[in-house]
């Protein structure tokens, strides 16, 4: 009887272990194919307003205790750089609350197909809350160039005019991100 318990006990615990390593490794994907309308602008300008769609589809991968990633593909209509090859990036929870970066491969091709040339443009910091309920850009200007840097150009989806990316921006302020 002793000797069964222990070797239930074994048993149990390497199950144990298993279950855990496999639920530590796994990312909990999840598709995201979204469009929303998106508001660009300057916090305190009204006249600086822009709209623009964004579309999103890709991957969202969700770990356990771990940050967050996503690959595929974040388009704004409003730049023509955001149709290139988008880098994954990874939503750091310890960095303002879930920061990451937009990055781009543009990319100029000889007539064989090779690459002929290549630019990686770091387009803006993002954040987003939940699983892409909504999200905010800090674009970095010039935009779609490099080497840019971060002012204060914003974009806010879903945003329709000033007052609504405003009050998203604040929810966004509100959770200590940027």
């Amino acid at each position: 009887m002793n000797r069964t318990l222990k070797i239930s006990g074994i048993v149990l615990f390497i199950l144990l272990a298993a279950a855990g390593l496999i639920i530590w490794k796994y990312d909990f994907p999840k598709k995201i194919n979204l469009t929303y309308p998106a508001v660009e602008f300057r916090a305190g300008d009204p006249s600086s307003v822009d709209k623009t769609t964004i579309t999103i589809k890709g991957t969202l991968h969700r770990k356990l205790w771990r940050n967050e990633s996503f690959s595929g593909q974040i388009d704004i209509a409003k730049y023509e750089v955001t149709k290139s090859r988008m880098a994954p990036f990874i939503f750091h929870k310890e960095i303002n609350y879930g920061w990451g970066v937009l990055t781009y491969f543009n990319e100029a091709y000889k007539t064989t197909g090779a690459v002929k040339s290549s630019i990686i443009v770091m387009l803006s910091s993002i954040w987003k809350i939940g699983e892409f309920e909504s999200l905010k850009l800090l674009l970095n200007e010039p935009v779609g160039q490099s080497p840019s840097q971060g002012k204060d150009l914003e974009i806010m989806a879903p945003a329709t005019d000033y007052e609504s990316a405003l009050a998203l921006d604040r929810q966004y302020k509100e959770r200590n991100q940027k």
